[in-house]
């Protein structure tokens, strides 16, 4: 079965302990060793937006829907007064540096001004990783500065760098929140 086709059918369950991922009330299931590093950022996707409906968000599965033709926004969460557009990295492999952070903002910088224009409620966009430790790194790089200030300095500067656009302009709120993939899941929120 195509992953998000899967994906789609139904809630989905980790099952460490066999090693699987099932669809609840459902006899679906698919093995851990049959998903490739591509399809467990999908599968981390849906995982995020399962947590977010608990959380009393709608959402709506924006990278599922639309593949690669997500405009770098993989869930759009509402609740009340707020627009939750949200890009998912679920990396096991790379830290997110600089490149990836202004690659991430760059590619959903014109469908959140978009929206922007077009909305009354207030529009954030949120990056949320399964490992804080494992996608940035705390070695602080050579000739690294900021040229803002913030009065906490968070120890993962890449994270840091990430937050600190919030500095530079003000139309749309950055974020960053850890959601652990597994059967419980973290609500770590540097904001």
């Amino acid at each position: 079965m195509e992953i998000v086709k899967f994906l789609k059918s139904g809630n989905i369950s980790l099952n460490n302990e066999e090693g699987k991922i099932e669809i609840e009330n459902s006899s679906n299931y698919l093995p851990y060793h049959k998903i490739s590093s591509q399809d467990w950022g999908r599968i981390y996707e849906k995982f995020v937006g399962q947590c977010l409906e608990k959380e009393g968000y709608e959402v709506k599965y924006n990278g599922l829907e639309s593949g690669f033709l997500d405009k770098g926004i993989d869930i759009i969460a509402k609740k009340k007064d707020r627009i939750n557009f949200i890009q998912c990295k679920f990396s096991t492999r790379s830290k997110i540096g600089k490149s990836k952070i202004n690659w991430i903002l760059y590619k959903a910088s014109n469908e959140l001004y978009k929206q922007y224009q077009n909305s009354e409620k207030r529009i954030i966009f949120t990056l949320i990783v399964n490992s804080t430790e494992t996608s940035f790194s705390k070695k602080i790089p050579k000739n690294f500065k900021l040229n803002f200030t913030h009065s906490s300095k968070i120890e993962y500067p890449w994270l840091q760098y990430f937050l600190e656009h919030n500095y530079i302009q003000d139309k749309i709120k950055l974020e960053f929140r850890e959601i652990k993939m597994n059967n419980n899941y973290g609500n770590n929120a540097y904001k």
